[in-house]
């Protein structure tokens, strides 16, 4: 710690230490020599620490530690062990196979089954967010039935679920690849990741995407908690105080040498291959999670640990006051070699000797030392309250602030106005105070403010104190209703200057506010009647429908007992049996006749439900009561008309279904149109590719159709449509598809049959048409077909080159004469195809 006072005292010990004669100067390192041999030789310890990953800048202190000699300054051999997918720090360290290691906070849930001690926190908060894909979520609940990703070491994650009301049985769970390869293939809607790596990458994809952090909900957790074993610690205490001492040191040089641990990583821990800019992403983000600048590296609040299984308790993942005894560390003062006390006796004899001969700078270096010791203690007092002020602060629950007047702009904001509004500190105290509030609300503020620095210059000391409530808004657009505690500060003059006030979100007690104002709404403009009761039966409330409903006003009724509703109809056994359910904390169901003011029976069903207190014990009776007189009645009728619609449903059923089948149907010829054909081709190219069987299209046309409607008249030729329509229909297997393609052109869909076949079918119809005659009148009318044949796969490998084929092929038999088949080529485009002619 380079402070300057402390320096300047350093600076003018040794200048008077620098008296000493040269005669003293060579006589303390001879005896230092001497002390120096007189010593055994002390072996290094080997110890392992098992990472909780492979090597990144998250574990850089470490790296400087054995880079800088710190550990073996300590008498340590350490050796670091990467981790792989599926290693559990916990396991190797319980197995003895690392003596320490690195874990999350849920390191607090592995101590109900194993004996783990937390040492230091190394991050005071936690890396661990859920990276979402913005295209898939926008918030948690979204993602309720999508696929996400969670590592070991995620039950933060699911506890912020758990507290945004979504329970882990919702979730689609599937194992972590551990990388960011599913997110962006859009295989997971999310992903568990740490904010130091991840995000860098994605953003290196040009994925958006949304990040969730349980810090974000509330749930503030240390992150990479160096850890060891009970037994580790009781065996050589001395071991784990000298591994966390120097690791620490080695986190402290670390970050206030970045550039030097990045280089180092590059040089011997790159096994990641990552670049300078991907480390530099990691520090940064790894110095906003430390706050090395505002909180000492490795502390640790008890209380805060407190909170950590609190939360996790009220989340039902640890028991209700889970003993925190043996899992926080306690360092115990070093303990000393009995021959190393010998050679600092004999050491202490020579300086008790020496400092006979230093008599004249004795009294200069005691002045000087008490000077630094004071000094020193009330900078580490100066510095450990403002860390823990900052601490408290940051993390508060609520907004602490402070605001200039007369700029009216905050001189300083805590951290979580980032949970309450989405703005980073940085962010609000660089507008003005008015930006902070919604228009009314800065309206109200203002002519509050005026108001209070009026009576405080007026003499009046109780307007300090000012609590009020203002709404924010908030960075995604929405508001946030707060309530604000201020004080006003005064300077020598008696004049405010500053306004110091804390801020506290009021989103819950505002919903609670509104929904208690709302049920009460509701059950007074409830159609049903409501009724709350003692245990014993008497009334205590009901709301307006009980009078209309049984005759009797609400305020005459107060304090009776509900048996002035009492028809008879009932047995004691009924009752017996009622009471039974209620008083056992049970809701009672049922219906039951009941008479009102006026005499008339009515039948009514009914609920009633037990009231309990903290104490578990029933307090109250609320009983929903609904006359259902009426609708007994009605239900005869009501299933009558239900016949009646069902009969009405079936025959509408039956008509869509003539409907449908009159839409894929020519209404001349009654075969499939084109429509149906489009809906079928692809279906039937489909099942052809998957059984490897052919397909055949034959395209037929009336030839000279016109002549036939302009000789003979529009009559005939849709009777010679007709009688074609008849021939095709005559000739078709199962499977067969008759389509009538449009005007004269038929089009014959022939799966699973060779070409061969389907030319021999072809020419069958063709020359059976062919031979039959048209009766019109006292004239015969004859006519022919030309027929194009195409095949899958000898002519074409998709639905619509096989239309093509079968088209051009038909276009080549009216080209060549009519009255023909032709078949496609199967070495042409669709343009060109050849004659087969009949064997």
């Amino acid at each position: 710690m380079n402070n300057p006072v402390v320096c300047a005292a350093r600076d003018r010990l040794d200048g008077a230490t620098c008296q000493l004669r040269g005669g003293l100067l060579v006589r303390l390192i001879l005896f230092g020599v001497a002390i120096c041999a007189a010593l055994p030789a002390l072996a290094l310890d080997s110890v392992t620490l098992q990472l909780k990953w492979r090597h990144q800048f998250q574990f850089a202190g470490y790296y400087m530690a054995l880079e800088k000699g710190y550990y073996r300054d300590a008498g340590l051999d350490v050796r670091l062990l990467e981790a792989g997918p599926h290693t559990d720090p916990v396991v190797e360290v319980m197995a003895g196979r690392a003596q320490f290691g690195i874990s999350s906070s849920e390191l607090l849930l592995s101590r109900q089954t194993d004996p783990v001690v937390a040492l230091a926190p190394i991050y005071q908060h936690s890396p661990f967010e859920l990276l979402v894909r913005a295209d898939r979520a926008s918030n948690l609940h979204e993602l309720v039935g999508q696929p996400i990703m969670l590592e070991a070491g995620s039950a933060e994650i699911l506890a912020l679920f758990l507290k945004e009301g979504v329970e882990p049985d919702q979730l689609t769970i599937a194992p972590h690849s551990l990388g960011i390869d599913a997110l962006l293939q859009n295989e997971v809607a999310a992903l568990s990741a740490y904010s130091t790596t991840e995000p860098y990458l994605l953003r290196q994809a040009g994925l958006d995407y949304n990040a969730f952090s349980a810090r974000a909900g509330g749930i503030d957790f240390y992150g990479d908690i160096l850890f060891t074993s009970e037994s580790e610690l009781k065996s050589d205490p001395e071991r784990t105080r000298a591994f966390l001492a120097a690791s620490l040191k080695g986190w402290q040089y670390a970050m206030e040498h970045i550039d030097e641990s990045i280089e180092l990583i590059m040089a011997n821990y790159n096994s990641q291959d990552r670049s300078r800019a991907h480390y530099r992403f990691e520090a940064e983000e790894s110095r906003r999670l430390m706050r090395p600048d505002l909180i000492a590296i490795g502390h640790v609040n008890p209380g805060r640990w407190r909170h950590i299984a609190e939360t996790y308790a009220a989340l039902g993942m640890l028991p209700e006051d889970f003993p925190l005894d043996g899992f926080l560390y306690e360092a115990e003062p070093p303990r000393l070699d009995p021959g190393l006390l010998v050679a600092l006796a004999f050491a202490l004899a020579v300086a008790l000797m020496l400092a006979l001969l230093s008599w004249r700078v004795h009294g200069l270096n005691l002045r000087l030392r008490g000077e630094i010791d004071q000094r020193v203690v009330a900078h580490h007092k100066l510095a450990e309250s403002e860390a823990l002020h900052r601490l408290l602060t940051e993390n508060s629950g609520d907004v602490i602030w402070m605001l200039d007047l007369a700029s009216q702009r905050f001189d300083y904001v805590s951290p979580s106005v980032e949970r309450l509004r989405g703005f980073t500190p940085e962010e609000v105290m660089a507008q003005p105070m008015q930006d902070a509030l919604t228009p009314p609300s800065a309206e109200k503020v203002a002519a509050l403010m005026r108001e209070t620095i009026g009576r405080l210059l007026a003499g009046d000391t109780k307007a300090i104190y000012v609590t009020t409530e203002v709404d924010q808004p908030h960075r995604d657009g929405h508001i946030v209703p707060t309530e604000v505690v201020t004080t006003y500060l005064l300077d020598k003059a008696g004049q405010p200057v500053k306004l110091l006030g804390i801020t506290r979100d009021i989103s819950q007690r505002k919903a609670l506010e509104s929904e208690l104002r709302t049920r009460v709404a509701a059950i007074e403009a409830a159609a049903d009647a409501i009724v709350i009761t003692d245990t014993q039966g008497r009334l205590l409330y009901v709301n307006p429908a009980f009078t209309r409903q049984t005759g009797f006003d609400r305020e005459s009724v107060k304090g009776h007992d509900t048996r002035i509703l009492n028809s008879g109809k009932q047995s004691r056994a009924f009752y017996a049996q009622l009471w039974q359910t209620v008083l056992a904390g049970r809701i009672w169901r049922g219906e039951l006749i009941n008479r009102r003011k006026n005499g008339e029976l009515y039948e009514e069903e009914m609920a009633i439900s037990p009231v309990k207190n903290e104490q578990g014990q029933i307090e109250y009776f609320v009983a929903v009561k609904r006359d259902i007189s009426g609708q007994r009645a009605m239900e005869r009728a009501l299933q009558a008309a239900n016949q009646e619609l069902q009969q009405n449903l079936d025959k509408i059923s039956r008509l869509q279904e003539i409907l449908a089948e009159q839409a894929v149907r020519d209404p001349l010829t009654g075969l499939y149109n084109r429509r149906y054909l489009d809906e079928t081709l692809a279906r039937e190219f489909a099942r052809t590719e998957r059984e490897d069987s052919p397909l055949a299209v034959a395209m037929i046309d009336v030839d000279f159709f016109k002549r036939i409607n302009d000789t003979w008249g529009h009559s005939a030729g849709d009777e010679i449509l007709k009688r074609l329509a008849q021939c095709l229909q005559l000739g078709v297997r199962e499977g067969d598809i008759v389509c009538r393609y449009g005007g004269e052109e038929f089009l014959l869909l022939l799966p699973r049959i060779a070409l061969e076949i389907a030319f021999q079918r072809a020419e069958r119809l063709r020359r059976d048409f062919a031979d039959s005659a048209l009766e019109w009148g006292e004239a015969q009318i004859q006519a022919t077909l030309s027929i194009g044949l195409a095949s899958f796969p000898d002519h074409a490998q998709t639905p619509q080159a096989l239309i093509e084929q079968a088209d051009a092929a038909l276009y080549r038999a009216k080209r060549s004469g009519r009255n023909r088949t032709e078949v496609a080529s199967a070495t042409s485009s669709a343009a060109v195809t050849t004659a087969v002619t009949p064997g």
